[in-house]
């Protein structure tokens, strides 16, 4: 691995600091933990992450809701899982990484992401309605050595933190030695959770870098009509096995008309929370998979009140957890993240799509390099169209708030659909709804962003310090020089 000599000494420091902030964190000092985050950010090799760890110790002081979530993985995670969340997450992808990638972007003369999300099979025991995967071709899957040939090339990179998805990813067996190899990296898998039986979760707990996020569509109504019958139990049991194990985990949910009552209730997250979730993460339902249906998807107005709501439960110190809210936490992210402006998404067969909801692909693992591949014209053009037209980052996906844009990037760049069905997308009555419901959210999300977030997002930008961030984070936020 490409780390200089200060690189080591500042992970070797990182790490002793964090050793004493798990004793610190399990006993309730917050006080200390507060002064070894100030240490942290010290090492940290960018300015946008000095800030930021500086304003968790900010928080931390000042008993922010934000902190109820490290206290709970404190109390609740095993000291393997600490260990591994902070020494890989802290020291190797925020403080390692960062610099690792600045110096080969130098030396490259290319945009790289800071993450990769990997489907190692499209294959799945699930046939869930509206499955964004489910049209998927079966019969190709990369091997072990591919994967772990790619990665061995994204850690050179400088990427620590990689998401696996599918398919169902717990039907290769052959992932968790993969995990191990790589016990310098933290992996987030999305599952259904059937298969995380006892002896499945002894061996995640065991490996400690491994965190599992279950899908989950609600109440037991909600996921069972969805997903099948018995399979909300068979999540909870799965909770209850990983919960036991000290292991960290969360929920994945997806927001559809149906759902988003529920899933928007305080009695849901309560649920999650008591039931061990540490991260939640909510998705919006995108027609591009089994069956493609408009009248599925959340309305613009239910979309804003997730986002409200969401915003509701981080203030709030009764949900001490980590929440994610796909599309509409676009501003914490500064925008859009495919293309590889921070992740892009190899499927089964190698290709590389720019991101999980848009299945096009130009490029492929099995004929390019991963600097190769952020190099393409494809994946160039997304980066530099980002934010598609208009500023507003609460509106930031390519193929539900700017379909149009999609449209037009598919076509100059000769991108090819990953399955069958994706042709709907680009004309006919499917295309034509999600140019009406993308009308409709700038309607309702425009009025937020003007009056009060981009506001708060321009406040962001004074943590960056890399020419090209703060270029694109303003161009985002609509800066004229």
């Amino acid at each position: 691995m490409n780390l200089s000599f200060f690189d080591k000494a500042r992970g070797f420091v990182s790490e002793k600091a964090t050793k004493r902030m798990l004793q610190l964190a399990g006993e309730g000092k917050t006080e200390e933990l507060a002064s070894l985050f100030r240490t942290i950010s010290g090492f940290a090799p960018a300015k946008y992450h000095r800030e930021s760890l500086a304003l968790l110790a900010d928080m931390i002081e000042a008993d922010d809701p934000f902190f109820g979530f490290f206290k709970r993985i404190a109390r609740e995670a095993s000291p393997k899982c600490l260990e591994k969340l902070i020494q890989n997450l802290i020291v190797n992808f925020i403080t390692l990484g960062r610099g690792i990638r600045d110096r080969k972007e130098k030396e490259l003369g290319v945009h790289l992401p800071n993450f990769l999300v990997i489907s190692p099979t499209m294959k799945c025991n699930l046939r869930c309605r509206g499955c964004y995967a489910g049209e998927y071709d079966t019969s190709e899957e990369l091997t072990f050595d591919e994967l772990d040939a790619i990665l061995t090339e994204a850690k050179e990179l400088g990427m620590f933190f990689f998401t696996f998805t599918g398919g169902e990813a717990f039907t290769r067996r052959d992932l968790p030695e993969l995990w191990k190899k790589h016990g310098d990296c933290i992996f987030q898998v999305y599952t259904n959770g059937t298969l995380l039986d006892d002896d499945m979760v002894r061996t995640l707990a065991d490996l400690g870098n491994v965190y599992p996020m279950v899908s989950v569509e609600g109440g037991v109504r909600e996921t069972d009509d969805r997903r099948g019958t018995g399979t909300y139990d068979r999540v909870m049991a799965a909770f209850d096995r990983m919960k036991r194990a000290g292991m960290i985990f969360g929920f994945s949910a997806t927001y559809t008309n149906e759902s988003a009552p529920y899933l928007t209730s305080d009695d849901f997250l309560r649920t999650m929370i008591d039931r061990g979730c540490m991260a939640g993460w909510f998705f919006q339902y995108v027609p591009i998979g089994t069956k493609p249906d408009l009248s599925y998807m959340a309305s613009p107005e239910e979309r804003v009140a997730l986002h409200q709501k969401v915003m509701e439960w981080r203030k709030s110190p009764e949900f001490p957890i980590f929440l994610g809210d796909f599309w509409n936490d676009g501003p914490f992210v500064d925008g859009c993240m495919a293309g590889g402006e921070r992740y892009w998404h190899i499927i089964a067969d190698g290709r590389v799509e720019p991101c999980v909801f848009v299945p096009f692909a130009a490029d492929s693992v099995r004929e390019k390099s991963l600097v190769d591949i952020a190099r393409s014209p494809f994946f160039t053009a997304i980066r530099n169209a980002q934010p598609y037209g208009d500023n507003n980052l609460l509106r930031p996906c390519l193929i539900l708030d700017h379909p149009e844009v999609l449209r037009v990037l598919i076509e100059t760049y000769g991108a090819k659909p990953c399955h069958e069905g994706l042709g709907r997308l680009l004309g006919g009555t499917c295309a034509e709804g999600l140019d009406r419901y993308a009308q409709t959210l700038k309607e309702r999300f425009d009025p937020l962003w003007e009056n009060g977030e981009k506001e708060r997002y321009m406040r962001s930008l004074e943590r960056e310090d890399k020419a090209r961030y703060r270029e694109k984070m303003e161009k985002r936020a609509g800066v004229c020089r």
